[in-house]
């Protein structure tokens, strides 16, 4: 699809599936893409324009088919290990059956079933057409159509699709960079940079602070190294120490009587420090209050007590080539974070408790 003139970037298959690569450098703030409002779907220009092809170009770019979860066979969806997730996606693909027979039921009541059955709109067609809404759709918001003049929707938000926004693909590491797509005031939407890119790079959106099942249920694909994939490490703390441990990130919960300290791991960080002054606290190592930092030998009986919280878990294998089987991969991706958590967190663990050992000495 021809991006225009003013676009700094072109569409590029790299190995990790089709995106926008940089065809120059591109600061960050700087505008790489600028589409017509025109141009951009809603309900309302659809309605209005429906015959005329006018977004006949756009049509060709969109994909035919998904890997979005409500798409999986049931066999695919049992090797997700995940009993909500399966669960979830079957009730979303049930509810879109519902809706096409709701539908028809009303296009038969107003004499127009007839017409869509001579246009091919059948229950496949119904079921791409909510996939492309579902995964490619972009939210902007009143303040955005009131600074460049457009008229205003209902709601809060106004959601379009607009060509060339949709080869944009997500890389969560923008998350907190600044927003990637604005509305100008000569009546473009655009896509601005966020961060700075090199001649060559691939430029990415953010889509939203999604972990795995959410980005495979709605987009189709799971990252192997997702920041938003995490796991809780529950411990039991004093009340006074909730201050400093939410310094650090954790969050604190209560039930029967007791406060906990809830400690994400993550596999960029699988040993958090919240976790550790945490496994000291509910050791009494140091007074609740104490914004002290841990002695190594306090630290070394910290790790000791994660240690024991965590059994080990035997090294994950190599994962399924993504390029053979796409949605075979993605499961594994799924099923395999634990695994992949659990040997992460060992790694880091033990190398911490060497440090903290020879600190001691």
């Amino acid at each position: 699809m021809e991006l225009g003139p003013d676009a700094l970037v072109v569409v590029w298959d790299f190995p990790t599936g089709r995106g926008f690569r940089a065809t120059s450098r591109i600061n960050k703030g700087q505008i790489y893409l600028k589409v017509p409002f025109a141009k951009c779907w809603s309900a309302a220009k659809a309605r209005e324009a429906y015959k005329d092809g006018w977004n006949a170009e756009h049509l060709k770019s969109l994909p035919r088919s998904f890997d979005m979860l409500p798409h999986w066979s049931e066999a695919e969806l049992l090797e997700l290990g995940e009993a909500d997730l399966q669960n979830t996606a079957r009730r979303l693909k049930a509810q879109v059956k519902g809706d096409f027979s709701a539908l028809m039921r009303a296009a038969e009541a107003c004499g127009f079933l007839g017409m869509l059955q001579e246009n091919g709109i059948d229950f496949d067609a119904y079921f791409w057409a909510k996939s492309v809404l579902w995964s490619r759709c972009v939210d902007f918001s009143r303040d955005l159509l009131i600074h460049a003049g457009l008229p205003l929707p209902e709601g809060e938000h106004y959601r379009l699709l607009v060509p060339g926004f949709d080869m944009a693909n997500h890389d969560p590491r923008l998350a907190g960079t600044g927003r990637t797509h604005t509305i100008l005031e000569d009546g473009h939407v655009a896509l601005m940079a966020s961060v700075d890119y090199d001649e060559g790079d691939e430029v990415c959106i953010f889509y939203e602070r999604a972990d795995n099942n959410r980005l495979l249920l709605w987009y189709g694909f799971a990252l192997e190294d997702n920041p938003f994939d995490s796991a809780q490490i529950r411990l039991p703390v004093d009340p006074k120490s909730a201050a400093r441990l939410e310094k650090l990130g954790a969050t604190m919960d209560t039930a029967q009587g007791k406060v906990y300290a809830q400690c994400a791991m993550t596999l960029s960080d699988p040993v958090p420090q919240a976790a550790i002054v945490a496994a000291a606290l509910c050791q009494s190592l140091i007074p609740p209050e104490s914004d002290d930092e841990l002695t190594p030998r306090q630290e070394l009986e910290a790790l000791r007590l994660l240690q024991r919280s965590m059994p080990k878990a035997s090294e994950p294998g190599p994962l399924p080539d993504p390029a053979s089987d796409w949605r075979r991969y993605c499961a594994a991706v799924l099923r395999s974070f634990g695994p992949r958590l659990q040997a992460a967190f060992h790694q880091v663990l033990e190398a911490k408790m060497i440090a903290a050992l020879a600190a001691a000495d």
